[in-house]
This record gives structure tokens, C-alpha cells and sequence, in this order.
């Protein structure tokens, strides 16, 4: 293979590297989304469930 080759095969294999990348990082950042959606989901029914333990007059064991 001539340098040329070489040096053309590099940049491909390069530009789709970095494609990878980008991809890798979009689908991080829409899992991030996810994660943080669903802490809040678990925030607002710890809360309701709080709610009913109060109203029931029950109280739960404190983890230890």
C-alpha cells in the first residue's frame, strides 16, 4: 500500500470513530434523561406513599 492509502484508511477508520463516539454519547446522555425521570417517578411515590402511611395512622420501621 502506498502512504497515500494508509493515510486515507486512517482518516476513514478516524471520521468513523468519531461517529461511534458521537452516537455512544447521545445514547449516554438520553439514558441520563431516563434515569433522572425515573428518580423522579421513585421521589414522588415514596412521597404518596409517605402520605398514606400518615393517613392510615401505620408507621414504617426506620431502616437501620
Amino acid at each position: 500500500m502506498s502512504a497515500v492509502s494508509d493515510a486515507l484508511k486512517t482518516v476513514r477508520e478516524a471520521l468513523l470513530l468519531a461517529d461511534k463516539v458521537k452516537r455512544t454519547a447521545d445514547a449516554t446522555l438520553e439514558i441520563a434523561r431516563e434515569v433522572r425521570e425515573h428518580d423522579r417517578r421513585l421521589t414522588r411515590l415514596e412521597a404518596q406513599w409517605d402520605m398514606a402511611m400518615q393517613f392510615s395512622g401505620r408507621r414504617l420501621p426506620k431502616a437501620e
